[in-house]
């Protein structure tokens, strides 16, 4: 089932970042590659998106009101992983535990029959599970980074 599928990738997620809490300072905040984010940059802006889906989605997916326009990806990201260089790694990676388990509770809250409903995002129609999945795919490629660099 597709919820089943998304909430259990955000389980899983949540469990490796809570590995990643005991690794030293200096690697997480050493570059993934030359000229690349380190981890907790990664990290920070994943939070940056969830903040984003929990407040300008999700609340939206089921109402007539039109959804918030997406912000600037490049500067919105760029300004996630500069407040993450700003902090302690370990504030970084315990910020996105607590997000993701927000965000958690609230697709538990959505019905399992609403998974398939189609929505439209501007110019975009996909269903909830198509939305979240492609979310969950940006979520894997960030994942197969740190774990290569690790």
């Amino acid at each position: 089932m597709e919820k089943t599928k998304i909430i259990a990738h955000h389980l899983e997620f949540k469990e490796f970042i809570t590995l990643l809490r005991a690794l030293d300072e200096e690697v997480l905040r050493k570059p993934i590659t030359e000229g690349e984010w380190s981890i907790i940059e990664i990290i920070g802006h994943l939070i940056a998106w969830d903040e984003f889906v929990l407040r300008d989605r999700i609340p939206y997916f089921f109402q007539d009101s039109t959804f918030p326009a997406g912000p600037d990806v490049v500067t919105f990201n760029e300004q996630a992983a500069a407040s993450a260089r700003k902090k302690e790694a370990v504030v970084v990676l315990d910020a996105f535990l607590c997000g993701r388990t927000r965000l958690i509770e609230r697709l538990t809250e959505i019905p399992d029959a609403l998974w398939e409903t189609e929505i439209t995002i501007h110019q975009s129609q996909l269903t909830l599970f198509s939305y979240f999945k492609g979310l969950m795919t940006h979520d894997l490629h960030h994942i197969a980074q740190i774990k290569e660099v690790l």
